[in-house]
């Protein structure tokens, strides 16, 4: 049959659960799938698989992100390719999906952000045309 590449829906749960363990997030299940109906709900967010043979194979999570700082831009949150899955291309589809997915928003550019430490992911993005634009650090606070 070969790889399907579709927008993600809430019975894909439980195999995205475990595709965001893969950068090291670890969520159960039950609340992947509330946060999942909450972005398929939101028109500014899109969420896009790849399915092999009825497995999921990888996903990316984009969104349009405005700032006050800047022009509204398509933002790519998530992207993770099952590690039996890689060095097959659909990475490339999956970016490829999300892009398209940001043109026809009339969106004039898309950022990603990578931790520094996976620079095999940094090398990938740049050879697919990205350029590094800058380098920052992040903050957090639990409240």
């Amino acid at each position: 049959m070969g790889i399907v590449f579709r927008g993600a829906r809430p019975a894909d749960a439980a195999a995205l659960a475990g595709l965001v363990e893969e950068l090291g997030y670890p969520t159960a299940p039950q609340v992947l799938e509330q946060r999942l109906q909450q972005l398929l709900a939101d028109l500014d967010q899109a969420v896009f698989v790849a399915e092999e043979d009825g497995e999921l194979q990888g996903w990316i999570h984009v969104q349009e992100f405005r700032s006050l700082a800047s022009e509204p831009c398509g933002l790519v949150t998530g992207l993770v390719v099952a590690p039996a899955a890689r060095r097959r291309g659909l990475g490339r589809e999956l970016l490829a999906a999300a892009e398209d997915w940001v043109r026809a928003r009339g969106l004039a550019s898309i950022r990603l952000r990578s931790r520094v430490a996976r620079a095999g992911a940094h090398a990938f993005y740049q050879r697919l045309g990205y350029e590094i634009a800058k380098e920052q650090l992040q903050f957090r606070k639990s409240l």
